[in-house]
């Protein structure tokens, strides 16, 4: 639970991406691309010491949802998990260590899937685990009762957003379930952590943005889903409960 890599990416490449805001609010355009000279998974692929700092910047944000995620929302009716860009494991095997007869699914890149092994193994969890190497861009595993997305459509602007989860309702059964684990911007104007990191997408990323409760529910529709529900958390995250239309 060390803030290390958090303190690390907010000061390597955050701030820089924050102190050149004024050329996404001129031009519209990301100013990580503007700051470093590409997209911003691209720099990742390319610059590997960044991108294992990204991901243990991500590990540390997803330990935060992984300790009540289990206990916020019924898993105990899911038989076959798909945890759809699960990084190394983490969210899946906290949920798989609190429900034994549950089998789960890891889907993920390459480079990400490569690291997952030890992560599940040292869980406990791998052999109740399958791992794919996969984009979600082009398709996703079938078979799952419940298809798990945790910050991952937050990082694209809607179309893209709408592609990737229609690319997991084909994948489905009719009986099974979406949960978007993401932040849902409030529709107050008290501050909430979903409005900064609104502005994080804003800066480095082409079209992401968080979201609120009725952007969800367009996005869900077109991608063929109807919201079910929203399910708080403890933490700032919640769970985005859609069904197949």
């Amino acid at each position: 639970m060390s803030l290390r890599p958090v303190a690390i990416w907010c000061g390597k490449v955050a701030h820089q991406v924050f102190g050149d805001i004024e050329h996404t609010i001129r031009t519209g355009k990301p100013a990580f691309d503007h700051t470093f000279g590409m997209e911003f998974f691209d720099y990742l692929d390319e610059h590997r010491d960044i991108g294992v700092l990204f991901d243990a910047f991500m590990a540390r944000q997803t330990a935060t949802i992984a300790a009540v995620l289990p206990t916020a929302y019924a898993f105990d009716q899911v038989g076959t998990l798909v945890d759809v860009g699960g990084g190394r494991g983490q969210l899946l095997a906290a949920i798989l260590k609190a429900f034994p007869s549950m089998q789960g699914v890891l889907f993920d890149r390459p480079r990400l899937i490569d690291g997952a092994r030890e992560y599940l193994e040292h869980s406990g969890v791998l052999d109740r685990c399958t791992m794919i190497a996969g984009d979600i861009a082009a398709d996703v595993p079938s078979g799952g009762d419940a298809y798990l997305l945790k910050s991952i459509v937050h990082g694209v602007d809607d179309e893209k957003a709408v592609g990737w989860l229609r690319n997991c309702r084909r994948a489905m059964l009719d009986s099974a379930r979406l949960l978007i684990v993401e932040m849902v911007i409030p529709e107050d104007n008290i501050p909430h952590p979903s409005k900064m990191m609104d502005l994080l997408m804003l800066v480095g990323t082409h079209g992401g943005r968080e979201r609120t409760k009725e952007e969800f529910g367009s996005l869900l529709a077109r991608a063929g889903f109807t919201l079910n529900r929203i399910v708080r958390t403890p933490s700032p995250y919640s769970v985005v409960e859609a069904l197949p239309a």
